[in-house]
């Protein structure tokens, strides 16, 4: 077949393909060709030119964003969340609580264990914003103590909600986030139901976290289950910027605080660098400086924040 002939033949099939929605099948026995021709024929007309596809991406969507923040810190994948330059608190929290139930709804899978750091508004949201899934998960596992001192155990519904929509267990962690000492941690930690729901966070498949700075979330201001201004002194002047699951770390990422130093009951930083997929939920420009130092320090493989934030993250820094 010459040159010409084999051109007129792709523009013919390609034609139809794309043009006027036949499928392959009708277009093989339109043409009397087989059916795998077809598809070579279409895979060659994108290969040489004769089709140029294009992507345009609706206004409230941002691929070229998401990509420059996953080529600038090494990120999987980044998903910028569209809201308006002056949105409220509510509004960052509802939309990036959407996009991570979308994201959950379809990249759930068999037999993962799921871990909640739970003292999130954000993490809230996504629970609100989830539809009932027939999952066959592991089970939903608690990543950061939920008995507030007040006796708030918002924490601890959260995640027994998560597991109620996923139709799985839960694992429940049965302590407050920071204790008053590391002493008092360190015997809690030994206590048979916390250290039961402790060493299964090496096992943890998938990880959704919150990105909080030095002030604390609204569910733990309300618990008062956090630091005292002394301790938050101290972690200011060792240079912290923000914490996963209640674990402070400085610009570059780095842990501010020793193990024996640190009164949290919580997985690690460290557990958190090893877990396979962690999906960091984190928006508000007060929280650029923390989102940057949790991306240069290794912990997070998926970033939903809101665009304003997202673009500061492309903002050189002094």
């Amino acid at each position: 077949m010459a040159k010409q002939d084999e051109q007129r033949l792709m523009v013919k099939i390609a034609t139809l393909y794309y043009v006027e929605g036949l499928k392959q099948s009708e277009i093989a026995q339109s043409l009397t060709l087989s059916q795998s021709f077809v598809s070579r024929i279409l895979n060659r007309s994108v290969k040489e030119g004769v089709v140029k596809i294009s992507v345009v991406p609706p206004a409230n969507v941002y691929p070229e964003l998401e990509k420059a923040i996953e080529q600038t810190y090494n990120l999987p994948q980044a998903i910028v969340v569209d809201v308006p330059d002056q949105a409220s608190s509510l509004q960052i929290k509802q939309a990036i609580g959407s996009a991570a139930a979308h994201y959950l709804e379809t990249r759930l899978r068999n037999d993962e264990l799921i871990g909640i750091s739970s003292w999130s508004g954000t993490i809230r949201a996504m629970v609100d914003a989830l539809h009932p899934l027939n999952s066959a998960c592991k089970g939903v596992i608690q990543l950061l103590g939920g008995v507030g001192a007040n006796g708030n155990v918002q924490a601890t519904i959260l995640t027994q909600n998560l597991a109620a929509l996923l139709n799985c267990p839960a694992w429940l962690l049965p302590s407050q986030s920071i204790e008053h000492s590391v002493s008092d941690r360190q015997r809690l930690s030994a206590n048979a139901e916390v250290a039961e729901v402790l060493s299964k966070f090496e096992q943890v498949d998938l990880a959704i976290v919150g990105i909080g700075d030095l002030e604390p979330s609204a569910l733990l201001r309300n618990s008062g289950n956090y630091y005292d201004g002394k301790m938050l002194q101290t972690l200011a002047a060792r240079g912290a910027v923000g914490d996963i699951c209640l674990h402070y770390f400085d610009a570059c990422g780095q842990p501010v605080l020793k193990a024996e130093e640190d009164p949290v009951i919580g997985m690690e930083l460290a557990q958190v660098k090893q877990c396979p997929q962690v999906v960091g939920l984190a928006g508000g420009r007060e929280k650029a400086q923390a989102i940057r130092g949790a991306l240069l320090g290794g912990y997070i493989k998926v970033l939903i924040i809101d665009y304003p934030t997202a673009r500061l993250l492309l903002t050189p820094q002094d």
